[in-house]
């Protein structure tokens, strides 16, 4: 007797299973290491500090041993004074026409100026609108604020919101490949032809000749990205079904769409999370994912 193929889960079902926060250990510990250097790198030591005047105090702080360090330093800076490393750059550009953004880590007079900018931004001399001006204020305590390493870790953390997202993200998809590869299945990942060469995270078994397609996707806070994401991949499951109903499929097996969601930034966007849920042929959270196995049985 043939077994009776799985049933989509409905979208009722599907919400009722998500999460708003997803638990990987690994992924904590590795972040926390992660925050713990930044950290380091970015405490300004009182031996720094020495009673100077705070121009010269935030100079010495932008001398960093390469440009990744500055702008980590820069990022710290312009956070306390509510501005963008974007902005700096413009005016970095009206302060210095034609000098290499990266000349800001060897010459010493203009990492004072910018440093005077970020300290007093109104005794700048150049034109700079007045609202960009404003943009940036530092606290009366920041030299006291970059000592403290609570605070910094705090800055830190703020500025790893989008990391941290992105690898809990990757932690998902992984958790779905071990899962695929656990029950004996080869997969890939890569670009495939029947969904217009787009990125599939995980087609099995591989990308040359697929017969199911699974994208996962976590989302911790909602984004304006999020409903490019979920048209991109309704137009993917329409290139899937076009496919199934092509001539050249005729008496082949169809190829099966699975999305895999999670995350209150999903939960609190309902038209996306509809949208992601119409546009796949099964729909799994991680607490539904043991579904997949009936999925990956029956079409393979």
């Amino acid at each position: 007797m043939t077994a009776a193929p799985p049933q989509k889960t409905t979208l009722d079902q599907l919400r009722a299973q998500m999460q708003v926060f997803l638990d990987f250990p690994d992924v904590e510990q590795t972040i926390q290491e992660e925050v713990e250097q930044s950290v380091s790198r970015i405490l300004l030591s009182k031996a720094q500090n020495g009673g100077r005047a705070s121009v010269d105090v935030l100079a010495d702080y932008l001398n960093a041993p390469n440009m990744d360090a500055l702008e980590e330093r820069l990022k710290v800076i312009i956070g306390l004074s509510r501005g963008s490393l974007e902005r700096v750059k413009r005016i970095y550009e009206a302060m210095f026409p034609g000098v290499s953004w990266s000349r800001l880590r060897h010459d010493a007079n203009i990492r004072r100026r910018i440093a005077a900018f970020l300290i007093s931004p109104h005794a700048e001399e150049i034109f700079i609108p007045q609202f960009i001006r404003e943009s940036f204020y530092l606290p009366n305590n920041w030299i006291e604020l970059l000592q403290d390493r609570n605070y910094m870790r705090a800055v830190v953390q703020a500025n790893m919101q989008s990391q941290y997202a992105v690898s809990m993200g990757n932690a998902l998809e992984v958790e779905v490949g071990r899962l695929v590869s656990g029950l004996g299945y080869a997969w890939g990942k890569g670009a495939v032809g029947i969904v217009d060469d787009k990125e599939v995270d995980i087609a099995v078994p591989g990308v040359a000749s697929p017969r199911i397609l699974i994208m996962a996707s976590y989302q911790l806070t909602t984004s304006s990205s999020q409903s490019s994401k979920a048209n991109e991949q309704a137009r993917m499951y329409e290139a899937v079904q076009r496919h199934n109903r092509s001539r050249a499929q005729r008496n082949a097996p169809n190829v099966a769409f699975v999305n895999v969601i999670d995350g209150g930034g999903w939960l609190s966007r309902p038209s996306d999370l509809q949208t992601m849920w119409d546009a796949c042929g099964y729909c799994f959270s991680r607490a539904s994912l043991d579904g997949l196995r009936v999925v990956l049985a029956h079409h393979l």
